[in-house]
């Protein structure tokens, strides 16, 4: 009887963190529903004689620059990403704390020539981690998203945007041209 109580003690609490709903676990990331409502925009990329068009969130203030895609389950409809637009050269890396869809994210320098490519997996929180662990661990992962060069423009891509396998099938070493319409 003690060996039913024990097992039900450790498998119940574990069936119940894997059913988290995702008001909890966000609640638990320290996420809110308060998410910022970013403009809207029209890009595209240019790539030999083939061009992509992308309907993106745009990010162009440091608050929005924080927050970009985190605590976010999924983007609107018609929006294919966000476009981080700088006013000044970056050279940092992003990482995906607190964001839960995987991106692609293309650099681009001040000519609008791609200067960096990586696949981005969502860096989730385990339920016994603790915020400092997770936070941690998310910035470790994140050196493997390191830019080549310095940047002024961020471009990430939801996983199911129409032409993310054209995309990702370009070489690093092959340049993408980033042209904003508005």
């Amino acid at each position: 009887m003690k060996k039913i109580f024990v097992i039900y003690l450790f498998l119940i609490p574990t069936l119940f963190s894997c059913n988290f709903n995702d008001e909890i676990f966000d609640y638990y990331n320290g996420c809110s529903e308060e998410l910022l409502d970013f403009k809207k925009g029209s890009i595209e990329i240019q790539y030999k004689e083939y061009s992509y068009p992308i309907n993106t969130l745009i990010a162009e203030n440091e608050k929005e620059y924080q927050t970009g895609l985190m605590c976010r389950r999924s983007l609107p409809i018609k929006i294919d990403g966000m476009i981080f637009k700088y006013k000044k050269e970056q050279n940092k890396g992003f990482w995906m704390y607190k964001t839960y869809m995987p991106l692609t994210i293309v650099y681009f320098d001040k000519f609008g020539n791609s200067v960096g490519k990586s696949n981005m997996n969502p860096c989730t929180r385990d339920i016994y981690e603790s915020k400092s662990d997770f936070e941690l661990r998310c910035l470790e992962e994140s050196l493997n998203y390191l830019p080549q060069e310095s940047y002024f423009n961020v471009l990430e891509l939801k996983s199911d945007y129409i032409y993310i396998n054209e995309l990702n099938s370009i070489g690093k070493d092959e340049k993408l041209k980033l042209i904003i319409k508005n």
